[in-house]
């Protein structure tokens, strides 16, 4: 059951990061803080951020879900809107590490057009405005503690698509 939530996890963040990508409008990092918030879950940082840059294929415009952060045994609602400077071809893939605290659960390069598949679309994923609005259920038996992910997308020739980052708290 926790390899097929990890699964999930680094798939829902991988297709999210690779399709859209996760962006909050309001949410700027500020490095200098950014430690004291991993202190305290639930003070107010974004679950997702996009640590992409304006050379990556992928220009985000927004992300969002709710509820934010996520809850265990709940819906988990995603909206995000993004543009591709240029098509994504079959070959690109997605490097994903997920973290429970500082133990590694996952880590996995996967293929972005099986992934894609997965939400009803497929490679190659032309250049233009890319949208997406999926809802999913979490299960209740998420085991507690604090996960980090980190997701990077890239081309077959190995040109970055996209960047993201997550991190969130479950409690028992």
């Amino acid at each position: 059951m926790l390899k097929n939530l990890i699964i999930l996890l680094a798939f829902l963040l991988a297709f999210t990061s690779a399709s859209f990508l996760v962006k909050q409008e309001t949410y700027e990092t500020h490095e200098s803080y950014s430690f004291l918030y991993s202190l305290f879950p639930g003070s107010g940082k974004p679950t997702i951020s996009d640590c992409s840059n304006d050379n990556d294929i992928l220009q985000i415009e927004y992300i969002t879900i709710r509820p934010d952060p996520p809850k265990k045994g709940k819906s988990l609602d995603i909206d995000a809107r993004g543009y591709l400077t240029e098509r994504v071809d079959e070959g690109s893939y997605v490097d994903i590490t997920v973290k429970l605290g500082l133990i590694r659960l996952l880590q996995q390069r996967m293929d972005l057009c099986e992934q894609v598949e997965k939400v009803d679309k497929k490679c190659p994923l032309e250049a233009g405005p890319q949208t997406l609005k999926k809802t999913v259920e979490l299960p209740k038996e998420i085991p507690p503690g604090k996960y980090f992910v980190d997701a990077f997308v890239y081309t077959k020739d190995h040109r970055r698509i996209a960047c993201l980052k997550a991190q969130t708290f479950f409690g028992p």
